[in-house]
C-alpha cells in the first residue's frame, strides 16, 4: 500500500445520474487535495467507464464537455462496441 491509496477525493456537486434515450449514465465530476484538476468520468448502465484523459480547470468545466459529447455524439459516446450491439442491433 502507498500514500496515494488513501488520498480522499472531492466530488463535485454536478455529479448526476443522468437518463440519455432511456440509459442512465452516472457522471462524477472529483479531484483530490493534491491536484487542483477536475477529472471527469462517466460510467453506463453495464458498469463501463469512461475517464477522459485531461482534467479541467473547474467542475463547470467538465461538466460542459460532458454535454458537449452528449450533443455532439450521444449515447454511443460511452459505450463499447460489444454494447452497442447489445443494444442497436
Amino acid at each position: 500500500m502507498n500514500a496515494d491509496d488513501n488520498v480522499e477525493l472531492i466530488f463535485s456537486d454536478l455529479c448526476a445520474d443522468v437518463e440519455i434515450d432511456g440509459h442512465v449514465l452516472t457522471v462524477e465530476i472529483y479531484k483530490t487535495y493534491l491536484d487542483p484538476g477536475w477529472l471527469l468520468e462517466v460510467v453506463n448502465a453495464f458498469g463501463t467507464s469512461t475517464v477522459f484523459d485531461e482534467p479541467f480547470i473547474s467542475d463547470i468545466l467538465a461538466w460542459q464537455q460532458f454535454e458537449m459529447v452528449v450533443k455532439e455524439e450521444g449515447l454511443v459516446a460511452f459505450l463499447t462496441a460489444k454494447e452497442k450491439r447489445r443494444l442497436f442491433h
